[in-house]
């Protein structure tokens, strides 16, 4: 792509641009970060969730027409900064599993899944480059595939955010504590989808347990006619007398009771960077 602006024929200035590229996305994401984090605290989780997809869609079709370098690297730096989803993801993860033998299972599906995405994304990217020259007979000369060749797999992509969007709007719950509890009308339309479109399988198991329980009834019939007189009873198994035990356990405190305690609350950024935090941060930083 950097090729095909023009801006040089040397094959390392063009290096050093494509790295500039790929680092404008890691570096507004960085500086943008933490204040997505806040702000999730503040309006909750799903919003920073979905507004993250959006901008990344928003950046793709930017970069997708970006006509120079610096329309690129512009489109680059608003996907980073607009998506703050890595650590918030994170946080929904923890919310949402809250036995903790069962999370590091959890946490254990978003590396996979960026994994997986990591080795589809460049095969689907590289596929669907250039599509004027890959599949002239589909994609014809003098279209807008042919000004913009980069514009079909960030098209592509944007369409599979876009269905992101849509599926966490109507079926991504809240997990933030103080949040969860406020009306989503996007959690109740999705509701109703899947009501609309679970009617007839409900139907048709009410008309099975329908005639299950006349199954029982004639059934029962029958066991009481064949039953002699001096058998027949209506008492079950003999009764036995409840007794209470009192628990010496006293009651546990709920888990939103400290929410409201200003001492249980972070005081700012310095507690949030302590040093296991900052020593893993400089070993991903030494990664990458």
């Amino acid at each position: 792509m950097i090729s095909s602006f023009k801006i040089t024929h040397d094959e390392r200035q063009i290096a050093i641009y494509a790295g500039m590229v790929t680092s404008a996305f890691a570096f507004a994401e960085f500086s943008s970060g933490v204040v997505w984090g806040r702000l999730s605290d503040k309006v909750g989780r799903k919003p920073v969730l979905i507004t993250g997809l959006a901008g990344t869609g928003l950046s793709m079709l930017i970069f997708g027409f970006a006509p120079s370098l610096p329309v690129a690297l512009l489109a680059r730096a608003l996907g980073g900064l607009l998506n703050g989803n890595i650590g918030v993801l994170q946080t929904t993860v923890a919310e949402l599993v809250t036995v903790k033998e069962h999370q590091p299972r959890a946490y254990t599906i978003m590396p996979f899944v960026w994994s997986l995405g990591s080795f589809l994304g460049p095969a689907l990217g590289g596929a669907l480059a250039q599509p004027c020259e890959s599949y002239p007979s589909v994609f014809p000369r003098g279209t807008v595939f042919d000004k913009f060749p980069f514009l079909l797999p960030n098209l592509v992509c944007t369409v599979i955010l876009a269905g992101g969007v849509i599926i966490g709007i109507l079926f991504l719950e809240e997990t933030h504590q103080e949040k969860k509890l406020r009306r989503d009308i996007g959690l109740e339309a999705g509701q109703w989808i899947l009501s609309r479109l679970c009617k007839r399988d409900s139907h048709l198991e009410a008309l099975t347990k329908g005639g299950d329980a006349n199954f029982e009834d004639h059934r029962s019939l029958l066991d009481e006619d064949e039953e002699p007189p001096g058998y027949r009873t209506t008492e079950g198994s003999p009764r036995l007398s409840s007794t209470r035990i009192h628990s010496p356990i006293p009651p546990q405190k709920s888990l939103g009771s400290d929410l409201g305690n200003p001492k249980a609350k972070c005081r700012g950024t310095k507690r949030a960077f302590t040093r296991p935090v900052v020593l893993t941060i400089i070993a991903y930083g030494i990664l990458a």
